[in-house]
This record gives structure tokens, sequence and C-alpha cells, in this order.
């Protein structure tokens, strides 16, 4: 690794003593997140699930660093959820034996990279499937290598992503499953999240019903090839809607329920945390849970112009965080020249967003000059973490104590 790579200082300072952010200790900007916060949300999570006698295998998308795994599979994740096979192969050579991969595997070269671990490793692998051409393709290569798959079949949506729209549909894949003895029908998976329009919270409900229902029914069929299957679901907006429906079916007692949630861990100050006081507003089981999850992830950067008068130039943009979800929102200020570190009053606002720069606009009672520091939080949280290639953990008074790496 070099020397310097954005976000970074000495190494040897950080083993030593940390980089201290309001010492300018470290290349700005910098992303971090705080070490108490991520703790608090993945207790606060694993602690949800717990209550719905339910199994929790986060979506590593929105972190990709398998150090960030670690730490969710100690504080109780059954594994962990990915939706690539490089993610996959990622978690794997991190010593990560349980992945869900929320998507089709579809490739001769993927296969042939899966069929590698299966062989060589004591991994336990899931794979949804949609489609019997696909299928027949996963059934014919990994019978060449005498490896079984273990199947997950997706549910879907009409006018939604990927998953199985009918009855019929779903007949035919389970048939196309039983053909080939290496493929092993585990469970149904599902995706809620790209349900909108009126009343979507209601919309949720009823497919969840219905997941449910075909679950049960492949059951008394006799269509799995495990005695407790899976039932999978659940993004990081819908949730508790999921955990409620699926408890209140009694789908408990005779599956194994997991939920796949993957901003919880990080949070955000935009639309995981609307979604979040929707989730408490609706569920009763949320509210109870001591604490709340928090934002973890924040910006810092420097201001670099101040070309007309309530206009600062910061040294933040599209290269460094989210701006799909809306932009980044300043927190604090640290003023070089006094040494005081500030909150933000009101009638500070991210404007336009460039490359490399985010043009702010602040009231005009407000003094900044060159060279201060603000901190930003944003929403959104995956496609900041996507932007490093590592990012700064803070214990104490934004001090990076150390880093953790990123695999996108």
């Amino acid at each position: 690794m070099p020397e310097l790579i954005k976000g970074s200082g000495c190494i040897k300072q950080l083993q030593q003593t940390g980089w201290n952010i309001l010492k300018e200790q470290v290349s700005l900007p910098v992303a971090v997140i705080k070490q108490d916060k991520i703790k608090k949300n993945a207790k606060w999570m694993a602690d949800f699930t717990a209550k719905h006698n339910m199994l929790l295998a986060p979506h590593g998308k929105t972190t990709m660093s398998t150090d960030l795994f670690k730490m969710q599979l100690d504080a109780g994740a059954w594994g962990m959820t990915l939706a690539t096979v490089p993610q996959v192969i990622s978690a794997f050579e991190a010593g990560i034996t349980r992945v869900i991969m929320a998507n089709q595997l579809v490739g001769k070269f993927h296969f042939d990279q899966i069929g590698k671990w299966l062989e060589s490793s004591a991994i336990e692998f899931y794979c949804f499937a949609d489609s019997i051409d696909n299928l027949i393709d996963i059934g014919e290569f990994f019978a060449e290598r005498n490896l079984s798959v273990n199947i997950l079949l997706e549910v879907g949506i009409k006018g939604g992503r990927c998953g199985l729209r009918s009855a019929k549909e779903i007949s035919s894949l389970v048939a196309t499953c039983e053909q080939f003895p290496n493929l092993k029908l585990m469970g149904i998976a599902f995706y809620e999240g790209v349900i909108g329009g009126e009343n979507p919270a209601q919309q949720v409900k009823v497919f969840v019903d219905e997941v449910s229902s075909l679950a049960k029914k492949l059951q008394v069929q006799n269509r799995y090839n495990t005695k407790k299957p899976i039932i999978t679901g659940a993004g990081s907006a819908w949730y508790d809607i999921v955990a409620k429906t699926l408890y209140d079916n009694t789908c408990s007692d005779n599956f194994d329920i997991i939920l796949r949630p993957g901003c919880y861990l990080i949070h955000d100050t935009g639309i995981y945390q609307q979604a979040q006081q929707a989730i408490i507003t609706r569920s009763q089981v949320a509210c109870d849970i001591t604490g709340e999850l928090e934002n973890s992830l924040s910006i810092w950067a420097y201001v670099l112009s101040i070309p007309e008068p309530g206009l600062a130039i910061i040294g933040m943009g599209k290269r460094d965080v989210a701006f799909d979800a809306g932009f980044p929102t300043a927190e604090l200020i640290y003023s070089i020249k006094t040494g005081q570190l500030s909150k933000v009053n009101n009638g500070f606002k991210i404007e336009k967003i460039m490359d490399q720069h985010c043009m702010l606009r602040y009231p005009d009672e407000q003094t900044l000059r060159v060279g201060d520091m603000m901190n930003f939080s944003t929403s959104h949280p995956c496609l900041t973490f996507d932007k490093w290639r590592q990012i700064g953990v803070v214990e104490g008074k934004w001090v990076i104590t150390k880093t953790v790496s990123t695999q996108f």
C-alpha cells in the first residue's frame, strides 16, 4: 500500500498514538465511523431479531468491509448476505463461512469460483434462483463435479426486480430443482424493498403474507431438502413489517427466518434515518429496545476557498461522499485559528456538488476562513463507503485509532 492514500496519514503514528484529525495528522477529506455507535447499532439489530425469534444475515454490500462483517458476526449474526460472486469470495477469503448470495448465480466462471470453495472448504453457501434455464445450468455444472448447491427460490412482484411472479412458475421451478439431486431446495427468498406507490406498508404486508402461504404449502408437500427450511427477506426500510408478518404467521415455528438489512450498522441522517423513524412509529418491538440506531459515519473536509461572501468551497465531492439520496449535511466546524469546535447552526446548505468540491452556502453571521475543517453527515451510507479503500475508526475526541479496509 502506498505511504499516502486518500484519508490516511503516517502509518507509524497511527500504530503508536493514532491520527488526531483536529491536529491535522491525516489527509482530508477523510471518512470516519464511530466505534461506540457501530457497536450499539449492531446490538440494537441483534436484539430486534432475537425478540422475533429470528436470525440475522446483514447485507454486506453496504460496507464491503470484512473487518465489519466479523464484528457483525461477533455481535450474533447468523451469517452474511452478499450480492455478487466477487463479494462472496472476499468473505470466504476472510474466513467467513456462511453466506447467502441474494442474487442469481449465473455464468460458468462464477460457477467455477464457487465450486472451488465448495470443494476445498467447509462453507455454507446459498444462492437465489428464479429461472428454469439457470437451474439447469447450475445443476449440470455442479453435477459434473459431484457438488451440491443450496437453492433459495426467489419470489418477486409484478413490475419489481428478480423473482418468480406466478404459482405456475413456482411449481415449474420446484419441479426442475427436483430433477437434479445435487440442487438442494433450502427455502424461499424475497425482497420487498421494490414495493412503492400508495400505502406501501400494507402492500409489503400482503406480499409477505403471500410468501408465508407459499412457504408453508411447499413444506406440507415435502418439497424442501431440509427439515427446517429458510424464509429470508427484509431490507433496511421495511424489516419491521417483514418480521411482524412472519412472526404473526407463526413461521418461526417451522422455518428459520433470516432478515437481511444492511444499512443499520452504519445508518445515516438521511433516507435511512427517515425509514427508521417510520419503523419506530409502526413497531412496538422497535420502541421497546433500549437505545436507537444512530448515524456513525461522517466526512471531515477542509474549507478550500471563500470566493464570495456566504459561499465556501469545501474539499469534498462526488469522489468522496454519496449524493444520490440528498447532499451531505454540515454538522461541525473546527476553527484552525481559535482551536474551537462548534456545532453548525441553521443556514448551512450544500447547493452543488462536483467531483472534488462542494459549494456550501452559510449565514452572514458565521465566521469561516480557508483552512477551517468541517464535519458532514451523509445520506445512503452504501455509496459513501463505495468511494473509500479505507475508513478511519474513531474512538474518543476525533482520534482515528485504526482503519477498516473495504473490498469493493
